[in-house]
């Protein structure tokens, strides 16, 4: 379990999540906020749509939590019963147990939640790291997974080394450092005030992960059964997106794939084009 915490202070953790708890206020509604139990630690789920609709699982990217699907979960719960999971040892309501990568820890993880929440079968959207643990997941359970949505992921191909250089340059500058990440992790993108202050926060109080994640090999990648979508952008700043398409396109049987023009890491406004893929027929893609 927890050896010490991912937070600099007690009182940074306070104000990071007091800062995610008036963020859920504006979560889409109805819906229903929870603990699930698990061998890692307790998990924080927010769940909306019909229980009757086919499962979405929602996994978002490090340094981050559920609130960056509040976008996206007004339109995604209108046809599916989703399920926002704030992923351990990140900023969110969830443990601040974080499990080695080089393992089935995660995946065991997920399917904890899967079997505790009686979902056989699910459709999983990730992003950035919430995508590695989607593939990770798809892996080992294949069986568990009706369509893949990767965004911006992680684990297909190797992180730019520039992006590493420059990290760490930011991460002992001041307000030019703070900038200068963002502009490399958002790219064009004009940053809502609310997610700029988020980020600030996370920058002064939180201890990111410092873990390059495994890359998984092809004999992985083509263990995956799934109708899968990865959408990343051009000027990822992490991973090569047009490489990445490409490893997966020789990999998984039904792929599909779009490196966005002039984007970033940050992808917004994809969620139109996620819904038409997740309800197309297996023999459509």
């Amino acid at each position: 379990m927890v050896k010490r915490s991912i937070y600099k202070s007690e009182s940074g953790k306070k104000r990071i999540l007091g800062f995610y708890e008036n963020v859920l206020k504006e979560y889409y509604q109805p819906s229903e906020q929870y603990m699930v139990e698990t061998i890692f630690g307790k998990t924080f789920v927010i769940e909306s749509g019909s229980k009757t609709a086919p499962a979405i699982v929602l996994l978002h990217g490090t340094g981050s939590n559920s609130a960056m699907w509040i976008a996206d979960a007004k339109e995604l719960s209108a046809k599916y019963h989703v399920f926002a999971i704030d992923i351990i040892g990140e900023c969110g309501r969830s443990s601040e147990n974080r499990p080695d990568f080089k393992n089935n820890h995660y995946s065991n993880w997920l399917s904890e939640i899967l079997e505790n929440l009686k979902l056989k079968h699910v459709s999983i959207i990730g992003c950035s790291l919430g995508a590695w643990i989607a593939l990770d997941f798809s892996i080992k359970h294949p069986e568990k997974v009706k369509k893949l949505v990767l965004l911006a992921t992680a684990g297909v191909t190797q992180v730019k080394a520039s992006t590493i250089f420059w990290i760490i340059v930011t991460s002992i500058t001041g307000k030019w450092g703070f900038n200068k990440l963002n502009k490399m992790v958002y790219g064009n993108l004009e940053i809502d005030k609310q997610v700029l202050e988020f980020a600030s926060l996370i920058k002064e109080h939180f201890k990111p992960r410092t873990e390059v994640l495994p890359v998984f090999t092809d004999d992985q990648l083509k263990q995956i059964q799934a109708s899968t979508l990865f959408i990343g952008g051009e000027n990822d700043c992490f991973y090569n997106s047009q490489k990445t398409a490409m490893r997966l396109y020789g990999s998984i049987e039904k792929f599909k794939y779009l490196v966005l023009k002039n984007t970033g890491h940050v992808l917004v406004n994809q969620t139109a084009g996620i819904v038409q893929f997740l309800n197309e027929e297996p023999n459509e893609t």
